[in-house]
Parts: C-alpha cells; sequence; structure tokens
C-alpha cells in the first residue's frame, strides 16, 4: 500500500467534481497554479476561522483575486472545502511516504531508527504547515457527516499503511515479528506531541522524549516479547 492507497481510500465518498460552471479550467490544464494558490489560501482561512464562518470573499482576498476568478475554478464553497482536503492528504501522504526504505530491516535497531523517522517528519509537517492540520483534526469533524467519514478513512488509511510498511522491512526475523505493530504504535504516542505543537509549543527536548518513549515501547515491549520462547 502506498501513497495513491491513502489518497484514494480517505478521499472516498467524495463529491462529482466533474461538473462545474461553463469556462472553469480542467484541473490540471491552464491555471493549475492559480488553483493551488486558490486552495493554499482556503486552507489558511478555513483552519483560522472555520468553515461555516468562512465566506468565499473571504477566501477571495486572501488568495489576492476576486470572486468571480474563484468560481471560475470552484464551483462553490463546498466543492472547493473537497479540493482543500483533497490537498491535505496528499500532504500527508508525502511525509509518510517511506518508499525509498530498501528493507527488510537486517536488525531491530534499524526499526527503531524508522520510528524516529516517521515521528520528524511528522513534526516537521506540523512547523511548515500547522493550518492543514489543525484543518484535519479540528475542523473537518465539526462541518459535516461526510468529512467526519472521509477524516476517519484518512485515519484508517494511514494506520494501514504504516502497519503494512513495518511488516514488508520486518521479512521473516522472529526477532522483528511484533513490528507491524510499530507503525500504530508511533501514531498514538506522537499524538499528543503534535497537538502540542498546534498548540505552538516546539520544544525539541519535549518532542525527542515523545520518540524516546516510543523507541522505547517496541525496543523492550514488542521486541521483546517476540524474542520469548513459545509456550
Amino acid at each position: 500500500m502506498g501513497t495513491q492507497d491513502v489518497t484514494r481510500q480517505s478521499s472516498a465518498p467524495a463529491r462529482d467534481r466533474t461538473k462545474g460552471p461553463v469556462g472553469r479550467p480542467k484541473v490540471l490544464g491552464l491555471g493549475e497554479k492559480r488553483r493551488e494558490e486558490i486552495v493554499t489560501a482556503a486552507l489558511q482561512v478555513f483552519s483560522a476561522h472555520g468553515f461555516h464562518r468562512t465566506s468565499m470573499s473571504d477566501i477571495a482576498r486572501q488568495a489576492g483575486v476576486g470572486q468571480g476568478t474563484l468560481y471560475r475554478y470552484f464551483a462553490n464553497k463546498r466543492d472547493l472545502l473537497d479540493h482543500v482536503f483533497d490537498h491535505a492528504v496528499s500532504q500527508i501522504a508525502m511525509a509518510l511516504d517511506l518508499s525509498d526504505e530498501a528493507g527488510p530491516f537486517d536488525s531491530p535497531d534499524e526499526a527503531l531508527g524508522l520510528i524516529e523517522i516517521i515521528g520528524t517528519r511528522l513534526f516537521a509537517l506540523t512547523d511548515n504547515d500547522s493550518a492543514l492540520l489543525r484543518f484535519l483534526t479540528v475542523e473537518c469533524g465539526a462541518i459535516d457527516e461526510e468529512l467526519r467519514h472521509r477524516v476517519a478513512g484518512l485515519a484508517s488509511s494511514v494506520d494501514v499503511l504504516l502497519t503494512q510498511l513495518f511488516e514488508r522491512l520486518a521479512g521473516e526475523d522472529t526477532e522483528t515479528a511484533n513490528l507491524p505493530l510499530a507503525g500504530r504504535l508511533v501514531i498514538g504516542v506522537a499524538g499528543p506531541a503534535l497537538v502540542m505543537s498546534l498548540r505552538g509549543n516546539r520544544d525539541a527536548a519535549q518532542r525527542s522524549a515523545f520518540l524516546a518513549t516510543a523507541t522505547a515501547i517496541v525496543d523492550h515491549g514488542l521486541l521483546a516479547s517476540a524474542e520469548e520462547p513459545v509456550p
């Protein structure tokens, strides 16, 4: 399961975007840069003020364009919201894209190092675009049933992605037999740290402590139990 799987699973069910106003540019056609700028601006405004309290004029102002330009690219505010969600999902998928990891692990220590890599990437994503994570974790759940369903799908997809990643890299080594659980664990342990980051606390020592805790649990819990003889 890779980046495309996360994007596909978490984006469904999505609204039909094939129908739009006359003159609306194709998604991959002329004006794609402007489209991306509008999506980025909408993400910032939705995150700061909430979807229901945001108007198309607010988004146009943030993007530095007229309202007419917004409607050339998006049918309405809800259509724009769907594109913002897709953008957020793609950013999460890229942050967790570990396809360059060769695997399988030659030793349990390599698995422990991957936990730090995942945590560091999530922290970097929060630092670079805190609005994105705030949008996914706070705002989406308050918009409507469809968005709540899609957020749940994203969480499930990330869980499966990381579990399968550790499963693939663990190979058949009995010392790493429990590693598929490590992907789920690192998200759970890093969660409070990401919330801390969203509140403006970027203390490096506290972040290291969170990742060290996750690593210790895997090292002394999951890996240790894998070494115990089966009765």
